[in-house]
């Protein structure tokens, strides 16, 4: 069982720090990022936000998203690199 952090509410998570999160799969990674850039997208549409803050925003989404999408799909893909088949 892993430990999810309690000390930060949803809401205390930026970007960054979802994608360098040792406890999130590589797909909770990507669903909260997409969520968030969803969320953004949302208030963009309703101008509930600052234009400048927005672009930041998204760039550092898109960021995030690029980081998490080269990582393993297993989280292990570099252990296997030296192995070699057995016949």
């Amino acid at each position: 069982m892993t430990n999810k952090p309690d000390l930060m509410t949803e809401k205390d998570f930026t970007p960054e720090t979802i994608a360098e999160h040792g406890s999130f799969s590589r797909q909770e990674k990507l669903d909260r990022l997409n969520e968030m850039k969803f969320d953004l997208e949302r208030q963009t549409g309703r101008g509930a936000t600052d234009l400048e803050q927005v672009e930041q925003r998204m760039a550092s989404l898109n960021i995030a998203i690029s980081k998490v999408k080269r990582e393993s799909a297993d989280g292990g893909g570099s252990a296997a690199l030296g192995r070699t088949p057995s016949a």
